[in-house]
């Protein structure tokens, strides 16, 4: 494990602080957390629709007005061409 160090303001620090006595847990242990709660949130992020983009065609609804539907199918049409 590596040590860092970090500054953070004191009102943060407090509430921290009080997190951790509740919980009987250091404060290194709560930012470790906190850190990899960033980490994964940031890559399930990049994942996030990139990651389903052209998978799917669209499929016009029973609720679509006629103008709506007739651009959903003109979109399906272009994507089955390509």
């Amino acid at each position: 494990m590596l040590r860092t160090q970090i500054q953070v303001d004191e009102k943060l620090y407090d509430k921290l602080r009080q997190l951790a006595l509740k919980e009987q847990r250091s404060m290194a242990d709560c930012i470790r957390e906190g850190i990899e709660w960033v980490v994964r949130e940031s890559a399930s992020a990049e994942e996030g629709l990139a990651t389903i983009a052209g998978k799917f065609e669209p499929q016009p609804g029973p609720d679509l007005k006629p103008h709506d539907r007739a651009f959903v199918e003109a979109i399906a049409g272009k994507q089955r061409r390509a």
